[in-house]
């Protein structure tokens, strides 16, 4: 977690956090919802709940696939 996230987060550690999104994701949760669970229980905005779940462990094999989807949104959005 970066600095700002850190200081909003005090109360949960990064590894800690680490092993509740590992638990979420082998429960089913997809990253959606596992950015409405740490939106809820960390109390960070969309924008940090995104953060921290995009750069977890728990969902890092997936990042590439959604750095992907995100810039062809971006180029779909572009060409609007």
């Amino acid at each position: 977690m970066s600095e700002a996230r850190t200081t909003t987060t005090s109360t949960v550690s990064q590894d800690d956090w680490n092993t509740v999104l590992s638990r979420l994701r082998a429960d089913g949760f997809s990253p959606v919802e596992s950015i409405k669970v740490t939106r809820a229980v960390l109390h960070v905005s969309l924008g940090e709940a995104k953060a921290i779940v995009h750069d977890s462990r728990a969902w890092a094999d997936l990042r590439g696939d959604f750095d992907n989807l995100h810039e062809a949104a971006e180029a779909t959005v572009r060409q609007l």
